[in-house]
């Protein structure tokens, strides 16, 4: 049987240590003249007792807002819509689940100056998810003093604060086991939207490639990042003198596509080509004809860990600036060949 736990505010904290509530208010917001010991003993005991402050409360003392801004960065290439990618919801949840356990709420904003520092939401600081390079809303929050924290590196700022992924790594792991199941000619379908992860898959394939002296083959879709975007890619890519025998697709729709492509012309999956894209634990890549084997980025890691670098920011801490989220191959049955 549970036990009702009574919610300890600022007077039992002033009953316990023998002082006023002003005196608690001032040691534990760091204001007022009291002697350290006074400030440090008080703390203690605020600390002991379970003490947490009322986060309206606190943020009307500091004169925030409670508020954090998330926005999807759009910048730089075709528009598509957020919620059709599972990664970017399961980020901006576990993003909204830590801000909510610090006493934040997440603001989910429209790419096209919702943020703006004229007339836009006001907001104690903000995430920006793939910024592109030199990106315009990263920047106008700077010059207003608003803290940002991106996921995703904004190339050409190595003064930025950022949590990703190691690309360049998972890229590579990726390749090794496509050239563990036997392939031979892997191609590279990505996005050609300038951003931290495209440019360092890319990086990544074709350093890969010169390593392993094979022929770099990549193929960026037209038509954005969709399923028709990758099925008119593949067929592209498979109508070549020389297909590929093997694709990694940057994005999980693209690689949607890809499998209707191969479908269409009789290119069995993964029998003729072996197939990987990354993705999240969502149940689509498992419930895909066949089974797709994905590069898992963890984006609700990488959500909380933003969340978690900003308050850290906000509250005057100082975190590490730069946070890698590791990244996993989840190997299914589109690069698994019969023997």
């Amino acid at each position: 049987m549970g036990t009702n736990r009574t919610r300890v505010g600022i007077k039992e904290v002033a009953a316990a240590a023998g002082v006023s509530v002003t005196t608690v208010s001032h040691a534990l917001n760091n204001k007022g003249r009291l002697p350290e010991a006074t400030r440090q003993r008080v703390r203690a005991i605020a600390d002991q007792l379970g003490y947490k402050p009322n986060a309206t409360a606190r943020n009307l003392v500091v004169g925030r807002t409670g508020l954090i801004g998330l926005v999807v960065s759009q910048h730089g290439g075709p528009p598509f819509a957020v919620t059709d990618f599972a990664y970017f919801g399961q980020l901006m949840l576990a993003a909204s689940t830590a801000a909510i356990g610090e006493g934040y709420a997440l603001v989910l904003a429209p790419a096209d100056g919702a943020l703006a520092p004229q007339g836009g939401i006001a907001v104690d600081g903000a995430i920006i998810v793939d910024p592109v390079r030199d990106d315009p809303l990263v920047s106008a929050l700077g010059r207003a003093g608003i803290t940002v924290v991106t996921t995703g590196r904004m190339l050409g700022d190595d003064r930025s604060c950022w949590v990703d992924n190691d690309h360049i790594a998972g890229t590579r792991s990726m390749l090794d086991h496509l050239q563990r199941c036997g392939a031979e000619r892997i191609a590279l379908m990505t996005s050609p939207l300038e951003i931290s992860y495209t440019f360092d898959v890319e990086r990544a394939y074709r350093e890969w490639c010169a390593s392993e002296r094979v022929e770099p083959i990549v193929k960026a879709p037209e038509l954005g990042l969709s399923e028709r975007a990758g099925y008119a890619a593949a067929g592209e890519l498979l109508s070549l003198p020389e297909p590929p025998d093997a694709i990694f697709a940057t994005y999980d729709r693209l690689a949607y596509g890809t499998l209707m492509a191969a479908e269409a012309r009789g290119v069995r999956v993964p029998d003729d080509l072996l197939l990987a894209t990354t993705a999240t634990e969502s149940q689509a890549p498992e419930q895909a004809r066949p089974a797709l084997t994905t590069l898992n980025l963890n984006p609700e890691e990488i959500g909380r860990a933003a969340a978690s670098l900003l308050i850290a920011l906000l509250d005057d801490e100082e975190p590490a600036r730069h946070v890698v989220v590791p990244h996993r191959v989840v190997v299914r049955s589109s690069t698994r060949r019969k023997r």
